[in-house]
C-alpha cells in the first residue's frame, strides 16, 4: 500500500504511514538562483511519536527563516545543506532515549538524581505542545514565545533552568523589538539579540509576561505536575510587572476626527475601523469575519456577527452590529463584499497597524498612555461602562471571562443577544 503524506498542524511536520517526515518545498526564487537545488527537502524522522518529531525539527525552524530571507548561491546551498542533514538531531534522539533507560534507577532512593535530567528544553517544548490542544493561531503564537525564550536558554537540560536563568532570559526578551516595526521582521533572533534597541521599539512588559506565564505552563503545570519530572519549578515565586493600562482611550472629538480622515483611505479600512469603535471587537477578531458571520435576530429584529475563534472560550461570541454602522451601509458593504470581507487584514494584520498611524496624529494621550488602533477596544470599553452598563454585559461583548461576583460567575452562562443590546446602544460618538 502506498502511503500520502499527511500534513499534521505543525509547519513542515508530516504523517506518512506510521512514521513521521519533515519536509519543506526549496522556493522557486532560491531555485532560480541555484538551479542546483532539489525541488523539496524531505527526510525521514524514523518515529512514530509526534512529540519526538517536532523536538528533532526543532532547530530546523531557524534554518527555514534563513533560508527563506537568503539572496545569496553560497548562503542558499549552505543551509539547504544543513537542512538535509538529520544525521546529529536523529542521534541526539537517540541518545536521550538511552539516557532515559539507563538513568531508571534500580532501587528508589531519595539522592537519585531528577526523573527529568536528561531531558532537554527542546524535547520538553515538543511533549508540552503534543500535550496542549492549541488552535493553529496559539500554537503559532507560543511557538514565537519559545523561539525567544529558547534564544537566551538555549536547548539546555530542564533542571539546570533555575529561577534566576529564567528571570535573565525575560530581562533579555523585554530587549527585543516589536517584530512588525520595519526592519525587525525580517532579521534573525540572534541578529536582534546584539543589537541595542530603542524604548519605543521594544516589546511591552505585558508581552514578557505573556512569557512567563508560557512557562508556568510548561514547567509548572506539565513537567512538575502532569509529567512529575521536575521536583520544584523554576517558575515559583517568579513574578514579572507590567502596566496594564498602557493603551490610552480617544475622546468624542477625537473619533470624529479620525472618521473624517477615513475618506482618504481605502474603504475596507473605513469598514474595520467603524466596526472596531462601534463592537470593541479585537484586531483579529475583525480581520478574520466572513459573510456567513453576520446574521439576523427575529426575537430582537437586530443583526449581529458571530466570532467564531479566539484567544478564549469567552473570545467565541454573538456581537450586536450598531444601528449606526447599519445606517452607513455596513450590511450593502458586507453583501457587495468577497466572503472573507477583510482579505488584506486577515492576509496581514499589520496593515491595519499601518493604515491607522497614518491618521492619528498624536501618539500619547493626555495621561502619558499610547494612542494606537488596540485604543479604539479601549474606548468602546469605557465608553460602555461609563454610561453605567453592567460589567458582565460589557465583558460578554468584547470577549473578556465574566468576572467579578465571586461564586455566581459559575453559574452565569451567556446572555441572548437582546440583553447585551444596550451595550453597544449606549456607545455614541456624535460621527
Amino acid at each position: 500500500m502506498v502511503h500520502k503524506l499527511v500534513q499534521t498542524r505543525y509547519p513542515h511536520v508530516f504523517l506518512r504511514g506510521k512514521t513521521y517526515y519533515f519536509r519543506i518545498v526549496i522556493p522557486p526564487r532560491l531555485r532560480a538562483l541555484c538551479p542546483s537545488l532539489p525541488r523539496e527537502i524531505k527526510r525521514s524522522l524514523r518515529t512514530d511519536s509526534l512529540s519526538d518529531a517536532i523536538a528533532m525539527v526543532g532547530d530546523k525552524f531557524r534554518l527555514i527563516k534563513l533560508l527563506m530571507n537568503c539572496h545569496t548561491q553560497q548562503q542558499a546551498l549552505s543551509i539547504c545543506h544543513k537542512l538535509s542533514n538529520f544525521g546529529r538531531e536523529v542521534a541526539a534522539w537517540v541518545d536521550s532515549k538511552f539516557a532515559s533507560i539507563a538513568s531508571v534507577p534500580t532501587q528508589p532512593s531519595k539522592s537519585s538524581p531528577a526523573k527529568g535530567g536528561g531531558m532537554k528544553l527542546d524535547k520538553a517544548w515538543g511533549d508540552f505542545v503534543a500535550w496542549k490542544r492549541w488552535t493553529d493561531k496559539q500554537a503559532k503564537d507560543y511557538d514565537r514565545m519559545y523561539q525567544n525564550l529558547r534564544l537566551f536558554l538555549g536547548n539546555v537540560s530542564i533542571t539546570s533552568i533555575t529561577k534566576r536563568s529564567l528571570r535573565e532570559a525575560l530581562g533579555g526578551i523585554s530587549g527585543l523589538p516589536q517584530r512588525n516595526k520595519k526592519g525587525y521582521g525580517k532579521m534573525p533572533l540572534e541578529a536582534l539579540k546584539e543589537l541595542v534597541i530603542p524604548d519605543e521599539d521594544r516589546v511591552s512588559s505585558k508581552y514578557v509576561k505573556e512569557h512567563l506565564k508560557l512557562c508556568q505552563g510548561l514547567f509548572n503545570r506539565y513537567l512538575k505536575q502532569e509529567r512529575e519530572v521536575i521536583e520544584l519549578s523554576p517558575t515559583e515565586g517568579l513574578k514579572w510587572e507590567y502596566d496594564n493600562n498602557r493603551y490610552g482611550c480617544l475622546s468624542d472629538s477625537e473619533v470624529r476626527g479620525l472618521v473624517g480622515k477615513l475618506t482618504q483611505k481605502p474603504e475596507w479600512f473605513k469598514w474595520f475601523f467603524m466596526m472596531a469603535i462601534y463592537t470593541g471587537a479585537r484586531r483579529g477578531e475583525i480581520a478574520g469575519l466572513t459573510k456567513d458571520d453576520f446574521k439576523f435576530c427575529s426575537d430582537t429584529q437586530r443583526f449581529y456577527f458571530v466570532i467564531k475563534e479566539g484567544k478564549t472560550k469567552a473570545a467565541r461570541r454573538s456581537v450586536p452590529i450598531h444601528d449606526e454602522l447599519i445606517k452607513l451601509g455596513l450590511l450593502k458593504w458586507v453583501d457587495s463584499g468577497s466572503h472573507t470581507l477583510f482579505e488584506t487584514a486577515h492576509r496581514d494584520p499589520n496593515r491595519v497597524t499601518g493604515l491607522f498611524n497614518t491618521i492619528i496624529d498624536t501618539k500619547l494621550s493626555d495621561h502619558g498612555e499610547r494612542l494606537v488602533f488596540h485604543s479604539l477596544r479601549h474606548t468602546f470599553i469605557t465608553k460602555a461602562r461609563a454610561a453605567g452598563v453592567t460589567n458582565v454585559l460589557v465583558q460578554q461583548v468584547v470577549g473578556h471571562e465574566k468576572r467579578g461576583a465571586g461564586q455566581t460567575d459559575r453559574y452565569t452562562h451567556t446572555f441572548q443577544l437582546k440583553d447585551v443590546l444596550k451595550v453597544v446602544d449606549v456607545v455614541q460618538y456624535g460621527v
